[in-house]
């Protein structure tokens, strides 16, 4: 969940797993935890939050090739966004 809200106030998922993901990772690892687990929510978290923020490049590029607002285009994201969000929070 922190990795979410990290994503979203940067605009980048890479920038967020090799900050917060790391020392994450680093936690998970000392408590013993599945690293394939740890890993997969660490990614999940920071590509939500790269999708969703009206900072990300990637948001920000494909709601001007589509001639769209931006937070249109976020709103209309969130019908697929979503539901992968709630499958992941109830899988992790």
């Amino acid at each position: 969940m922190s990795l979410l809200i990290v994503g979203v106030a940067i605009g980048s998922g890479f920038t967020t797993i090799s900050t917060v993901g790391i020392a994450l990772f680093g936690i998970g690892a000392s408590m013993n935890a599945n690293l394939a687990l740890v890993a997969g929510a660490i990614i999940s978290g920071a590509v939500f939050g790269d999708k969703m923020s009206p900072l990300s490049d990637s948001t920000n590029l494909s709601s001007a090739v589509a001639e769209s607002e931006l937070f249109a285009h976020i709103k209309n994201m969130m019908w697929s966004t979503i539901p992968s969000f709630v499958v992941s929070l109830i899988l992790f």
